[in-house]
């Protein structure tokens, strides 16, 4: 027998087998000189990418965050142009000690190809702990209307993108077809969380009392991003004005053609965009400094600005460190002041770090989805560094 029947059974077939092999996992005598092993699951993670190849280098990611968040992990590749029509994959626990206790989730993984992939919704829903929250992790780019992700995100309370590394255009589409859909999952970005820093750094050119006037006066802010000039604006500096801009209660508006950012006084903010050479390992539009000027109604002024020493990650004897696990300098100056310096080092850019700390984070986030929704009225218009 040949054509869809077949390809179902198959997959039933598949579904058995794994659930089997699961249950054998837990049900098999253990070596009494071994730790105990503990079954816990917290969640169901599932993590679906375009090729096997990039699954694979995102196994050892989720791996190392299981070891603290225990889940049932379902790892998917699909791969719809590949020459075979079916679905494999196996199932194994995964295990790390903690208080002297062998914590362990379980970890199926997945492969569907050719005309097989369109089946591979229903196998990695078949998996599922029932009654528990569910993540999906989305890896590349994401077409609203493929038949999989609207069958995975029907059934997930979060979707975890990385927008810096597929794109804001996909970032901006999913978070629009999320406020069309009832009960729709929250949307969480994992370009998003790396910005927790560079937020609050640039909140801190307004900490000192004699420094908030200026908040409400700024003139004029300069954005760099590591790409070749022309680009577009990435994700990460499109989160960052999107998130001053709300919480400063801009508004934009259009004048011959450009858009203009008015504050809440009717002054004009003025937005200067740039670009920066893309060290070797440093992801594409990284975001590589602000500048921030603003002028108080009797003429003083204050400048702020956060730079970022791009690659230097790699000379700083971190362990695991990379090349963009690197140094942020922060300068403010206000007039009849002296200036303040300070240099950051920032912690190794590792994905299992910021997926960890996507997942702890609270998954409503009312400045994100207002920073998402400012991003989208400015990249409706193309801006370019």
């Amino acid at each position: 027998m040949t054509g869809p029947a077949a390809g179902t059974g198959k997959t039933r077939s598949l579904i058995e087998r794994l659930e089997k092999e699961l249950r054998e996992l837990w049900t098999q005598p253990e070596d009494p000189a071994a730790i105990p092993k503990s079954r816990v699951c917290t969640m169901n993670l599932e993590v679906v990418a375009s090729s096997h190849e990039l699954l694979e280098r995102y196994t050892p990611v989720v791996d190392e965050v299981t070891a603290t968040m225990p889940s049932r992990v379902i790892l998917a590749s699909i791969e719809p142009d590949a020459a075979t029509d079916e679905i494999t994959g196996s199932a194994t626990a995964v295990c790390s000690i903690e208080g002297g206790r062998n914590i362990c989730s379980e970890r199926i993984t997945l492969k569907a190809t050719g005309n097989a992939a369109a089946r591979s919704a229903s196998a990695i829903e078949a998996f599922l702990v029932p009654e528990i929250p569910t993540a999906l992790v989305w890896l590349g780019r994401v077409h609203v209307d493929d038949p999989v992700f609207q069958d995975l995100a029907n059934d997930a309370h979060r979707i975890i993108l990385d927008s810096m590394y597929t794109s804001l255009g996909s970032l901006l589409n999913v978070a629009s077809w999320a406020r069309t859909q009832v009960n729709a999952p929250e949307i969480s970005d994992m370009a998003w969380t790396r910005l927790a820093s560079w937020q609050e750094m640039t909140a801190r050119f307004f900490d000192r009392p004699e420094a908030r006037r200026f908040a409400t006066k700024i003139t004029k802010i300069t954005l760099r991003q590591a790409s070749e000039p022309g680009a577009h604006l990435g994700p990460e500096p499109a989160l960052l004005l999107g998130w001053i801009a709300t919480r400063l209660e801009w508004k934009t508006s259009r004048l011959g053609g450009k858009t203009r950012f008015k504050r809440p006084d009717g002054g004009t903010v003025i937005i200067e965009l740039g670009a920066v050479p893309l060290p070797k390992g440093v992801a594409p539009q990284t975001l590589a400094g602000i500048a921030v000027e603003a002028e108080d109604d009797d003429g003083t002024k204050m400048t702020g600005s956060i730079e970022r020493e791009l690659g230097s990650g790699l000379a700083s004897g971190q362990e695991d460190a990379t090349a963009d696990a690197d140094v942020m300098v922060w300068k403010h100056a206000t007039a009849g002041a002296p200036p303040l310096e300070q240099r950051v080092r920032l912690g190794a850019n590792k994905a299992a770090k910021w997926l960890e700390r996507t997942l702890h984070r609270p998954k409503h986030d009312p400045a994100f989805n207002e920073s998402v929704s400012f991003a989208e009225q400015i990249v409706h218009d193309g801006l370019t560094v």
